[in-house]
């Protein structure tokens, strides 16, 4: 081992678990690594080894934004029939 290196430490799961709800929570990476004495990049592979760090929010955003259009054209659609049936049914009179 080269003198500059430092021996690999082992980190429980109690541990990795405790530093992910942090970030998770919203604390910054670079402060949570700060507290904890860890590296920032370390908590980077632990989010990305436990699946968090692979979905974005602007993701779940973009779906939800999605669904919300998909129901307002359907919406939109249905107000477009009633005004027409409202038009048929009010000349009938």
């Amino acid at each position: 081992m080269n003198q500059f290196q430092q021996p690999k430490r082992k980190y429980t799961a109690e541990f990795k678990a405790d530093v992910l709800r942090l970030v998770a929570n919203g604390e910054p990476i670079m402060a949570v690594a700060r507290k904890m004495g860890i590296s920032d990049s370390l908590i980077h592979a632990w989010r990305k080894a436990d699946g968090k760090g692979e979905k974005k929010p602007d993701q779940s955003l973009q779906q939800e934004v999605d669904n919300l259009r998909k129901q307002l054209r359907q919406a939109e659609m249905e107000r477009e029939i009633l005004k027409k049936a409202v038009a048929i049914f009010s000349r009938q009179t």
